[in-house]
């Protein structure tokens, strides 16, 4: 598989059931009143990290070669052509994959006693709702 240079960004993916738990965790909770939060998953891992656990959870084992010519443009072009994304939606979406996202600020969990989900365990529910 041909990529582009941003599957080597960090990023920190979270759950949505984890989210939705923080939100609804937060409200009424005087301590987050004038707050701000970071909402991370439990580890940090590049968007080739994901693929390649995604496809190892699904028996697949991918070559991810990384390209320097894939750019946003591009890259939202080819999401056009091979998904229902609008290139519109798709570019600036893209052009945000370059940028590391983080969470730098996890007190959030420590206030709302949730438990996340790992990658892994999300992916595997997500496969299992798809029926794959």
């Amino acid at each position: 598989m041909v990529c582009p240079r941003w599957v080597s960004v960090e990023t920190q993916p979270v759950a949505l059931a984890d989210v939705l738990a923080a939100l609804a965790g937060v409200c009424g909770e005087r301590a987050a009143y004038g707050e701000t939060f970071d909402l991370g998953g439990p580890g940090v891992m590049t968007y080739r990290t994901m693929m390649e656990r995604t496809a190892r959870l699904r028996g697949k084992h991918p070559i991810l070669i990384e390209v320097p010519f894939l750019t946003p443009r591009l890259s939202s072009l080819w999401l056009h052509l091979v998904t229902p994304a609008n290139v519109s939606v798709a570019r600036p979406l893209v052009e945000g994959l370059r940028i590391p996202t983080v969470a730098h600020d996890d007190r959030i969990w420590e206030l709302v006693k949730t438990r996340r989900t790992t990658f892994d365990e999300s992916v595997q529910a997500a496969l299992r709702e798809r029926g794959a």
